[in-house]
């Protein structure tokens, strides 16, 4: 009897299962225009940061060494 319900179990789930992956792989098209869609408003985002702090963070971290230690060793 257990058998026979677990079985059962696992066809409802492998049914399901089957379900979702043709969901996902139909869907597959649209989400190539969604992610289209991410990569030109992060490109964008990445050009107006370039432009808006290019040169700002420039020799902000360097190492202040005295002049008997040398950094090479």
């Amino acid at each position: 009897m257990i058998v026979i319900l677990l079985y059962r179990l696992v066809v409802v789930l492998c049914t399901d299962l089957r379900i979702l992956v043709m969901l996902l792989l139909d869907t597959l098209p649209m989400l190539g225009n969604v992610l289209l869609l991410c990569f030109f408003v992060f490109f964008i985002f990445g050009i107006v940061g370039v432009q808006l702090w290019a040169g700002l963070l420039r020799n902000r971290c360097f190492l202040d060494l005295p002049p008997n230690v040398s950094a090479a060793g």
